[in-house]
């Protein structure tokens, strides 16, 4: 074979493998994008709902005037339905749920964000330090699911905690004044919409027993609804499109 020929069908060889390498890389590139994007496709075990209640409360005292203050804090429920997902085959079980690195974005700088445990059913809190999360939240799988000891179902439950705003003042009022006991007490005292709204994320983190762990980074706007007006926001958000789930 002379020379000539022999160099062109290496160039020829050395392209086409070039080319493959090319291309092999664009679709890597490509799956790692849409993993990026889109996320696990296939979990065994599904955030299916968050449910999110945003109302208000007041804490009344009397002082030595016999002037009555009631002290407001506005409170935002927040509830996860984690269910099986019935495409996933293998058998699995819930090990832990966990809710780590919560970031307050606020416009108010008066105002201060803490974030509450329940103190004994999913929807019963007790603001005091005991009940207050520092850094995470955990939940770990059992046998079934109770708040009041953080244990979730290892086939699902619904578990949460509370985000409340407080340092917002006081309203002062006669004794024989009938006061709301929701959120319609912070537009008695002059607070508007703007001085409340704010947004808190976190990672939302499932591991499982088989030694998979899922972490999706997610944002909440609250409080949700308008309870300056109404009293009692409510939010039941099922499409959760913007939940995206990967492992790490």
């Amino acid at each position: 074979m002379k020379r000539g020929n022999f160099s062109k069908k290496r160039m020829i060889h050395f392209g086409i493998v070039g080319f493959i390498l090319i291309m092999v890389i664009l679709i890597a590139i490509l799956l790692m994008f849409r993993y990026h994007v889109e996320g696990e496709k296939n979990l065994p075990f599904d955030v299916t709902k968050i449910n999110i209640i945003s109302t208000a409360e007041s804490d009344l005292k009397q002082d030595s005037k016999d002037i009555w203050h009631a002290k407001i804090l506005q409170k935002n429920d927040v509830f996860f339905v984690i269910e099986k997902n019935s495409n996933y085959k293998k058998e699995d079980a819930i090990k832990k749920v966990s809710f780590e690195n919560f970031q307050v974005i606020k416009e108010n700088e008066d105002m201060i964000v803490d974030i509450y445990r329940p103190s004994k059913s999913v929807n019963t809190y007790n603001y005091s330090d005991d009940y207050k999360v520092q850094n995470a939240l955990e939940y770990n799988g059992g046998q079934s699911t109770n708040t009041e000891t953080l244990q979730i179902n290892n086939q699902g439950g619904i578990i949460g905690f509370s985000v409340t705003l407080d340092n917002l003042g006081e309203y002062i009022f006669e004794e024989n004044e009938k006061l709301p006991s929701d959120g319609r007490l912070l537009a008695k005292a002059g607070i508007k919409s703007e001085d409340i709204n704010f947004k808190i994320t976190f990672d939302l983190i499932i591991e499982t027993e088989s030694d998979h762990k899922f972490k999706a980074n997610m944002v909440l706007d609250l409080p949700t609804g308008n309870i300056l007006e109404d009293g009692v926001g409510s939010l039941e958000d099922t499409e959760l499109e913007n939940v995206i789930f990967k492992r790490f």
